[in-house]
């Protein structure tokens, strides 16, 4: 358990924020494989994709 440590979380805390990141990213793979194909859809979701890395 030493990584909640390092990252100062409790373990429901932790995995709450683990689950919401993988609703999100999840998403936006979602969103960027239809856009592949329909390039006029979701035309800003890659930048929203990687804002939403940056900030974690």
């Amino acid at each position: 358990m030493g990584h909640l440590e390092d990252v100062n979380m409790t373990y429901f805390s932790h995995m709450k924020r683990a689950f919401a990141l993988s609703f999100r990213y999840g998403l936006s793979t979602v969103q960027l494989i239809i856009h592949g194909f329909l390039p006029f859809l979701f035309i800003d979701a890659g930048k929203k994709a990687a804002d939403s890395y940056e900030r974690g």
